[in-house]
């Protein structure tokens, strides 16, 4: 059976530049990033989120929405046989969410990019990210160049110290389409009001009275209180409210959600 393994943290924090050192130490040669399915540094299957124009357009490509790019990439999983796979990813539920998408078991080590990468490499790349867009994919620049027509690339060479001694590979930094395109900022009133309308929707819901969405790095933990029907399991109600929010603000906004906090204040009829 496939052992699954992440290396997770948040968005910009370097962990394509450390993924194939990690993958390395732990005898791991296929990984999945951004959309991509990469083995010993070539693009097997997908097209990289950094190719799209917006960032959630991005997140959608990166957790495998489009049917058709899902498909292509479950199907170069299931050919190439691999024994071991690294998903990244910015959140332990981002890398579920990904396994579960490509019909693959979820992982059973995380890596956490604190762990493999010193506080001053993750400010260089933060600083990196924020100052010039930048972001690395971990294959080579002619590989990149297939599925990214027109795009500031350079390759860089990084040797990795490792147990077993060096290993010379390359990478390639890319400057993104939607790293272009300015700020997006979507206000607490937004994002409350589309957790209500969301929520709303579920079958027992009568009305939600009050919401509170907290985004920490990309990462959401929302409040609610609302009322529901006493025919109706509260169970199975925060249960769905809690899926839907976690897909579709994902989805929609680009924003993972990590917890849901549901508080039943009234049974209506």
């Amino acid at each position: 059976m496939m052992e699954v393994y992440a290396l997770v943290g948040p968005s910009g924090t370097g962990k394509s530049h450390q993924a194939m050192s990690v993958a390395f130490e732990n005898g791991i040669d296929t990984l999945i990033d951004d959309g991509l399915l990469i083995r010993d540094g070539q693009r097997l299957a997908g097209s990289s989120a950094k190719g799209e124009k917006t960032t959630i357009g991005a997140v959608k490509r990166a957790v495998f929405v489009h049917e058709e790019h899902r498909a292509e990439v479950k199907k170069a999983i299931m050919e190439a046989e691999t024994e071991k796979l690294m998903i990244l990813g910015t959140s332990i539920k981002m890398t579920d969410r990904i396994s579960d998408a490509l019909a693959i078991p979820r992982p059973c080590r995380y890596f956490f990019i604190d762990e493999v990468s010193t506080p001053g490499e993750i400010a260089t790349a933060m600083e990196l990210r924020e100052t010039y867009g930048m972001h690395v994919i971990p294959v080579p620049v002619v590989e990149v160049k297939e599925a990214l027509q027109g795009y500031l690339m350079r390759p860089i060479r990084y040797l990795m110290q490792i147990k077993s001694g060096n290993k010379q590979g390359e990478k390639t930094i890319i400057q993104p389409k939607f790293s272009t395109i300015g700020k997006l900022v979507i206000t607490n009133q937004a994002l409350n009001q589309m957790v209500t309308f969301l929520s709303s929707g579920i079958r027992g819901v009568a009305q939600v009275t009050k919401v509170h969405v907290h985004v920490k790095k990309g990462n959401a933990t929302v409040g609610m209180e609302l009322s529901v029907r006493i025919t109706e399991s509260i169970p199975r109600i925060t249960e769905d409210i809690g899926r839907l929010l976690q897909d579709r603000i994902l989805v929609l906004c680009g924003i993972n959600v990590e917890q849901v906090h549901v508080t039943v204040r009234n049974v209506v009829p």
